[in-house]
């Protein structure tokens, strides 16, 4: 599985990219509203599964429209009048997937154009990911004194978090096997 963005400028790249995050982002935040179970924690968590995709086939453009996106919506909606939570949160959110593929790629023998991902890696990705981003989301959110109960916002995040990367991945390796056999070899 070789992926390759070379035909795409970056600023159009950056843009198509942060396009994407922001609808799923809404459109997920608009749908699953009732499942916002506490500060900055839905309990299903589309986004989530869409971060760590777009940062491991995009890397730093993926998580400059991540970071984008999400102060944005900090800023703007979910902590209002709190700029430097929604800085600090937008920082958390394109850190978290940058790092957790980072690690895979310098420690775990990811190849840098995901020719060796398979479901054991993805997985591992995928629960990396889930810990570090609920953890720091959750520390600067409790920290900042908008969340009272961190195990709490831990718990619900995590949750949210797995279920929207299990279903991401789920969406996205069906329709590739859907794909496959249309495309042909490459």
């Amino acid at each position: 599985m070789r992926i390759s963005l070379s035909s795409h400028g970056p600023v159009t790249l950056f843009l198509g990219v942060t396009t994407l995050f922001a609808v799923v982002y809404s459109v997920n935040n608009l749908l699953t509203s009732f499942l916002l179970l506490v500060p900055g924690a839905h309990l299903v968590h589309i986004p989530s599964g869409f971060k760590l995709l777009l940062v491991l086939v995009c890397g730093w453009s993926a998580a400059l429209a991540i970071g984008l996106v999400s102060f944005a919506a900090s800023a703007f909606f979910f902590f209002e009048g709190n700029l430097l939570l929604a800085v600090q949160l937008a920082l958390a959110n394109a850190a978290a997937p940058l790092l957790t593929r980072r690690f895979f790629v310098d420690h775990l023998g990811l190849d840098r154009n995901l020719v060796n991902l398979n479901g054991h890696r993805l997985m591992g990705l995928g629960l990396l990911y889930a810990v570090l981003n609920s953890c720091m989301n959750q520390w600067l959110i409790h920290f900042h004194q908008a969340s009272p109960d961190l195990i709490e916002g831990l718990a619900v995040m995590l949750v949210g978090d797995i279920t929207g990367i299990w279903i991401v991945m789920v969406l996205f390796r069906s329709l590739a096997r859907r794909l496959a056999p249309k495309l042909g070899p490459y």
